[in-house]
């Protein structure tokens, strides 16, 4: 059994100590993980997300999903983040085409107590001094499932609540997919 004197001198020595501050250095010099703050591609240095077109029958939604790109973006690029097009170096553009929801598993009541809800929608980067298309995807397709409760008795709406959900993870989606190319 080692005693305590050879214990210290072991996790004390040269070594050990040389990688615990190779460690705590490449912690405090600007390195992020995986999904935080990241830049634009193209040389951007500043985004523009007007609101979305939005081609559904629901209301609002434009609004909603926007608002949470505006987010989105916000959190994870080093530029800034307007919801104008004019005075930035790229317009972030969106048409949401299609919203819909198919039930994928039914309570006793046969009644949809878990749905798939997709959202369609066209996007497009375009740099706005000479127009070129940084990213572009005529058919950017996004899929969450969400839980209502089962009991048609018991049941309220929970739409609010899933479309602010829904809008949350599309962004995320969205802002992924963009700047990590």
């Amino acid at each position: 059994m080692r005693s305590l004197n050879s214990v210290f001198k072991a996790v004390c020595s040269p070594l050990p100590m040389l990688s615990l501050g190779l460690c705590l250095a490449g912690v405090s010099c600007g390195y992020h993980v995986a999904g935080s703050v990241q830049n634009l591609p193209g040389g951007v240095h500043s985004i523009g997300i007007p609101t979305f077109k939005n081609d559904t029958r629901e209301l609002k939604l434009e609004q909603r999903i926007t608002g949470a790109v505006l987010k989105e973006f916000t959190l994870r690029t080093r530029v800034p983040v307007v919801s104008s097009s004019s005075g930035v170096d790229a317009v972030l553009q969106g048409e949401i085409r299609n919203l819909s929801s198919s039930p994928v598993t039914f309570g006793t009541d046969a009644f949809g107590s878990a749905f798939l809800v997709t959202v369609q929608m066209s996007v497009k980067l375009v740099r706005v001094r000479d127009g070129t298309v940084i990213f572009e995807n005529p058919d950017f397709t996004f899929r969450g499932r969400y839980v209502l409760n089962s009991k048609v008795t018991e049941f309220f709406s929970e739409e609010n609540a899933a479309v602010e959900r829904l809008a949350r993870e599309f962004a995320a989606s969205l802002a992924s997919t963009i700047l990590t190319r």
